[in-house]
């Protein structure tokens, strides 16, 4: 058993897009050169007797690694592979100076929660994955009024720590010319933290501290979602109180995930 490790590259497009859909999670393919811009830096191929059999996307936050995706290929699973691409995403977010390393894992994936747990992870927070759709949003009690800004650069670390955002995730949104980083204020204090990414449509991480809050927000977001797609998106972690409210309104469950975190040199 032959393994190489390849760099993304233009040609390598056509193997994410076979192996992206064995994700599970239904979102659109971006487009090759938007692919290689945003993705390409934190991507690894893995190549198995000269078929590339997986990938791994993992990116670089600070101090802290965030794994994106793992995945290999039907053919190829039960061979340790899984392990093997963890161990190479791991050697990567290391020569980049993480020192910790976290994921996200549907519920019902227990094969990878085993193998992430084996490597020092542990479940950490739930996150619902929800889709309200566009244009009509949802019937939600009125709002208070919230001033929407897109605040600069230069705020980044304070509304990371304001809204436990990782270090250096909104630097990364701010890295795609056209998401959005919309901040939701009441009465100058901070209600809400939307990075909307129009491809998806939709926000991850997408922080909301006050549910009576949800309709103003939404309403929002809702206008900036193109109107050839039928959803807004929305990444809720820690937030089962916001979920439930939207669930109960008409929103839709993609799927529950489990967040896992440890040290890098476990």
């Amino acid at each position: 058993m032959q393994i190489r490790w390849l760099e993304a590259n233009e040609a390598r497009f056509a193997d994410y897009a076979r192996l992206f859909p064995e994700l599970g999670v239904n979102d659109p393919l971006p487009a090759p050169a938007e692919w290689l811009a945003n993705m390409g830096p934190d991507l690894v191929f893995l190549e198995l007797d000269g078929a590339v059999v997986g990938y791994g996307y993992a990116q670089a936050l600070a101090s802290s690694g965030y794994v994106r995706h793992v995945v290999i290929g039907p053919q190829a699973r039960g061979k340790g592979l899984g392990r093997e691409l963890m161990h190479e995403l791991r050697r990567r977010l290391a020569a980049r100076g993480c020192s910790s390393w976290q994921l996200n894992v549907k519920l019902d994936n227990v094969p990878a929660i085993a193998l992430y747990r084996s490597l020092g992870m542990e479940p950490d927070f739930r996150t619902w994955v929800l889709r309200v759709p566009a244009p009509a949003g949802l019937p939600l009690p009125a709002s208070p009024t919230l001033r929407c800004s897109e605040p600069p650069a230069s705020s980044d670390a304070t509304l990371e720590r304001e809204f436990d955002v990782p270090s250096g995730l909104l630097a990364r949104h701010r890295a795609k010319p056209a998401t959005r980083l919309l901040l939701f204020e009441r009465d100058g204090s901070p209600i809400a933290l939307a990075p909307f990414d129009p491809h998806f449509p939709g926000c991850f991480p997408f922080r909301l501290r006050d549910p009576a809050c949800s309709r103003a927000v939404l309403e929002q977001l809702l206008a900036f979602v193109p109107v050839d797609r039928a959803y807004l998106q929305l990444v809720l972690e820690r937030d089962e109180p916001s979920a439930r409210l939207l669930l109960s309104s008409g929103a839709s469950l993609v799927f529950e995930i489990q967040h896992l975190q440890g040290p890098l040199h476990a």
